[in-house]
């Protein structure tokens, strides 16, 4: 019971990673009537929401995990996705805030891959999230 459960939270922060990470972030930017600073203003918002949203998803699993009592490789997935989150989190995100909060002030700032590698990191998390939930 508590595995289905646990596949079943993985396979929707999966999806709602394919959801806003790789739809909505990059759509809103093909809005003609949206300009660059409000699309930026909305994303970092809907991205902060998204944050709070996958802590509880985690939260979740982890203590669910420990009723499921889940073998080793399943920890060391969890141990992954937690360390993506807490990067995303405490150190990419507020880069990107940063970046975002410079354009908004009209300022344009130099070229940085911290938003490729934001990138790199919600597709690590996403296999991570999908192999949880098929092993189980």
């Amino acid at each position: 019971m508590f595995a289905r459960l646990i596949t079943t939270i993985a396979l929707l922060w999966a999806g709602m990673i394919i959801g806003i990470s790789f739809l909505e972030s990059w759509v809103k930017f093909r809005a003609p009537s949206l300009t660059r600073e409000i699309g930026l203003d909305v994303g970092r918002t809907v991205f902060k929401f998204f944050h709070h949203v996958q802590n509880v998803l985690l939260l979740l699993i982890i203590v669910l995990s420990v009723f499921a009592q889940f073998p080793l490789i399943d920890w060391l997935l969890l141990l992954g996705l937690t360390i993506i989150l807490s990067m995303q989190l405490f150190w990419l995100f507020p880069q990107l805030n940063r970046r975002a909060d410079a354009i908004i002030a009209g300022i344009n700032p130099s070229p940085s891959p911290i938003h490729t590698f934001y990138g790199v990191t919600e597709i690590l998390k996403w296999c991570i999230l999908l192999t949880l939930a098929f092993i189980n």
